[in-house]
């Protein structure tokens, strides 16, 4: 087809071949528009290089599972889960509030209210409550293997998809998490570009609410336990 046959070619009938193209390869499997268990397969990266011989970058599951990990490892050491966080987020548009890696406000690392939750042993235990087994009465210890519950955002993903999917070539899916405090629920978003197929996070701030309060959990009980 010619320059001019394109420009004679009905808006309508290329739209529709936009859509078919975006069903094909560049598109979400089946399989991950689902609730589904992600298990970390042998043990806890203990670095960066372990992380990135452990995630799945082509699977939004698996890219997600280690992001909360990764959050985690910030209350172990800082600088050994910034550079897990890092690795997994997609830098492209500031985030008002939690982790900020650079973008509009030029900034990196996290805001000083969040700063302070991480060194807090009130706070610091909150983002493994998400992990399966992680409950009031073993001082919100998860068990192991690591293991998340995602649950399929269907509404957000396909909003988030009308938005950027043809404009922009960005393949988006959320899930959300629930913790076994409070039951805080966390939006995490990923994200694909055409032409490539790694998947990031696209939403710093769920790493902020991954540590929303949610101290109305602890017992006594839990509290004695939550370092021993």
């Amino acid at each position: 087809m010619g320059l001019l046959d394109k420009a004679m070619k009905s808006v309508a009938d290329a739209a529709v071949s936009g859509l078919a193209g975006a069903a094909g390869s560049f598109a979400l499997k089946p399989e991950w528009k689902t609730d589904r268990r992600m298990v970390m397969a042998g043990a806890e990266p203990e670095d960066l290089a372990s992380l990135k011989a452990a995630v799945d970058v082509t699977d939004p599951g698996s890219v997600a599972l280690y992001w909360v990990y990764s959050v985690l490892c910030l209350t172990a050491d800082y600088d050994i889960g910034m550079e897990m966080m890092k690795y997994l987020f997609a830098d492209i548009e500031p985030f008002g509030r939690g982790f900020t890696e650079g973008g509009g406000t030029g900034r990196a690392g996290w805001d000083p209210y969040f700063t302070e939750r991480i060194k807090d042993d009130d706070y610091r235990w909150l983002p493994r409550a998400y992990f399966e087994g992680a409950v009031a009465s073993n001082g919100f210890h998860p068990t192991k293997p690591l293991a998340v519950q995602l649950h399929y955002n269907a509404p957000n993903t396909d909003a988030l998809n009308a938005q950027s999917l043809q404009q922009l070539g960005r393949l988006n899916i959320v899930y959300w998490v629930k913790s076994n405090a409070a039951g805080n629920q966390v939006n995490l978003e990923l994200s694909r570009f055409e032409g490539t197929d790694r998947f990031y996070v696209t939403k710093g701030s769920s790493s902020a609410a991954l540590f929303y309060d949610q101290r109305s959990a602890l017992t006594m009980e839990a509290r004695s336990k939550l370092y021993t």
